[in-house]
């Protein structure tokens, strides 16, 4: 479905004006990240005929075609006669990156209002000031003001991310490429002049290939229609939010640095959350976790969970962590069935627990795993499945994580893995993150997120009983 942003993320053409051939400067990085991008590149600056082999225009003006998207590496004061040249080149988006508006004060404002007055009636809109910019991983577009060897990109996925912090969103999306995890798009708010989180969050609910949206927010722009376009997203595709500013200083801190107002108090932010659907983090491995769970897995319909181990102690923290209401999440350990026990009796070691937490212990191989996932996954009492691998077993190998692959998606049972240790056992969560199968190296981490897949299935369960009671 063609949207009015579609050009801003899927642009044909990009010019970028700044452009340096100086190494260090803003217009010499955005232009190194724009090189390998699947569309038209042309560069601006009055003082340059060439950069990097490619063609220099002196101004917009001289630009031989209508470009979808113009990137703006230059200072806040020479920022709005620029506009005014894309506005009068009807260029239809504009990203400026440069600080120096609303956040420092009544100067900054004073510029912003100028470019809120010359976009006013047009068809140009704008991404930020004072913005990262943007990142589209399936097309390359890179916008980004940082280098790559600096802050290492993801690979192409489906968690959209919103974020009113540059280094948020850089830490969101590092953590995911260090993770294996894909990402399909991030955007920088900036100080909001013109597009804001309410029009990205349109965008991204039709977009098919965003599965779950992330978002950071210092402030709403508008929270009625913020509220109003949640309700319509949230019964088809998962949001998770970081709200900051619920503290006195806290919103001082956010009004500082993108001259937001951070409005609404802590619990009436939790509830309209609840409300409306959307799963509230806490901090930005919070909102990467309960994003990639979403995003796999969308929702699980119960709290019976069952737990899958190599290892006694993990299976008895996990127990305590998924049962306990006070310092855990306030789930259930599923019911095995006593066929489900007689199977998975006859397919281990004599001396492994086949209740749950079922511990297969030490003398566990890959078979073993596989062979127990496939009785758990046919279990009517399971909710959902959390396995522990520990690799220290000495008859485990890296088959196991295509054993397990073929278990948990033929029998389609939700399904977390949690490996605990250091680096032996980051290239098999890798794998499992490749495979959109959800993983953790944290016992919270890892039943946290079960909790989030379960909130949202009490929600998707609360709304369609009241349609049915209208």
């Amino acid at each position: 479905m063609v949207s009015q942003l579609d050009a801003l993320f899927n642009p044909k053409s990009v010019a970028l004006v700044g452009a340096s051939a100086q190494p260090g400067k803003i217009g010499n990085t955005i232009l190194i990240n724009l090189m390998n991008g699947n569309f038209r590149l042309y560069l601006v600056n009055p003082n340059e005929s060439v950069i990097n082999g490619l063609k220099v225009y002196k101004s917009v003006k001289d630009l031989p075609e209508t470009v979808d998207l113009a990137i703006l590496a230059v200072s806040a004061k020479i920022t709005p006669p620029i506009i005014q040249e894309c506005v009068e080149k009807k260029i239809p988006f504009v990203i400026s990156v440069a600080a120096g508006f609303g956040e420092i004060g009544e100067e900054g404002k004073a510029l912003e209002r100028k470019i809120a007055n010359i976009l006013k009636g047009t068809g140009t809109r704008l991404v930020g000031p004072n913005t990262l910019g943007i990142i589209v991983t399936a097309n390359k577009l890179d916008t980004l003001f940082v280098p790559k060897e600096r802050s290492p990109r993801p690979n192409d996925g489906d968690i959209s991310v919103i974020s009113q912090s540059g280094s948020i969103m850089c830490g969101i999306y590092e953590m995911a490429e260090d993770a294996g995890i894909g990402i399909r798009a991030c955007v920088g708010l900036g100080n909001k002049v013109d597009l804001n989180e309410n029009d990205y969050l349109e965008y991204f609910a039709k977009d098919d290939r965003t599965k779950s949206i992330a978002m950071y927010l210092e402030s709403f722009s508008d929270g009625e229609k913020f509220v109003e376009i949640c309700k319509k997203i949230t019964p088809k595709k998962p949001i998770v939010a970081i709200k900051v500013g619920s503290t006195e200083k806290g919103a001082k801190a956010a009004s500082s640095h993108t001259g937001a107002i951070a409005s609404g108090s802590d619990a009436l932010v939790s509830g309209i959350f609840k409300q409306i659907g959307i799963q509230r983090a806490y901090d930005e491995i919070e909102l990467l976790d309960m994003a990639k769970a979403l995003a796999y897995l969308d929702h699980i319909d119960g709290d019976r969970i069952a737990v899958v181990s190599s290892t006694g102690g993990f299976g008895v923290i996990a127990t305590d962590y998924i049962e306990s209401k006070e310092k855990g999440v306030g789930m259930r350990l599923a019911e095995i069935s006593d066929e489900g026990k007689k199977a998975i009796r006859e397919r281990t070691q004599y001396f492994a627990s086949v209740e749950n937490p079922i511990d297969l212990t030490g003398s566990v191989t890959d078979e073993m795993y596989g062979e127990v996932l496939e009785i758990i996954q046919k279990e009517k009492g399971v909710d959902a499945v959390l396995v522990l691998l520990q690799l220290q077993p000495p008859l485990l190998t890296n088959r196991l994580v295509d054993i397990a692959e073929e278990k948990i998606k033929k029998g389609g049972k939700p399904t977390i893995i949690c490996c605990i240790g250091g680096s032996v056992p980051r290239p098999m969560l890798r794998r499992f993150e490749e495979k959109r199968i959800p993983a953790y190296n944290s016992l919270t981490r890892a039943i946290k997120s079960i909790r989030c897949l379960y909130d949202r299935g009490l929600y998707l369960k609360r709304i369609k009983s009241a349609r049915k009671e209208l």
